[in-house]
């Protein structure tokens, strides 16, 4: 899936709406990769186990967005973010379990998808960043996020 930036005027943020808006984006991610993991889990463990890994990295990326916002002594605020009180509800019923290699190929699009999505996000972000400390965390979620698309890629094409 080819990742597009819009490109046009970039729009700085302060590094608390930053550090919020990539906190949600991780929670929402990390239980999108949760619902994948249970979808696959009847037909495909290894690819279970890798929606898993890939969720798990969700929940490492938060907590290194904690702990630069802690360091940036803005930590209060990410608390009060909706994503850490709810799921959403499209998320919540995202739960089916896969059945047969179209409804394998359906799902690995949708995630697919989110991780596509999750990437243009955060490079968004990255680009509208003036804060050395987020600059440098936010370089590192970028790639990582590169690795997630190949990764998913790479198991689609399978």
């Amino acid at each position: 899936m080819p990742n597009v930036v819009p490109k046009g005027p970039t729009r700085y943020l302060l590094p608390e709406d930053q550090l919020m808006l990539s906190c949600d984006k991780q929670i929402q991610e990390k239980h999108h990769y949760r619902g994948f993991m249970l979808s696959f889990l009847t037909v495909d463990l290894a690819i279970s186990h890798i929606m898993g890994e890939l969720s798990r990295e969700c929940e490492k990326r938060l907590a290194s967005l904690i702990d630069t916002a802690k360091k940036l002594q803005l930590a209060e605020d990410l608390y009060t973010s909706e994503a850490y009180r709810n799921i959403p509800a499209d998320i919540r019923r995202q739960h089916t379990f896969v059945v047969d290699d179209n409804n394998a190929q359906q799902a690995l699009s949708h995630a697919l998808a989110v991780a596509d999505h999750s990437l243009c996000f955060h490079e968004l972000l990255l680009e509208s960043t003036r804060t050395p400390e987020l600059r440098e965390l936010l370089e590192q979620l970028v790639d990582q996020k590169r690795n997630a698309c190949r990764i998913i890629e790479e198991i689609r094409e399978a």
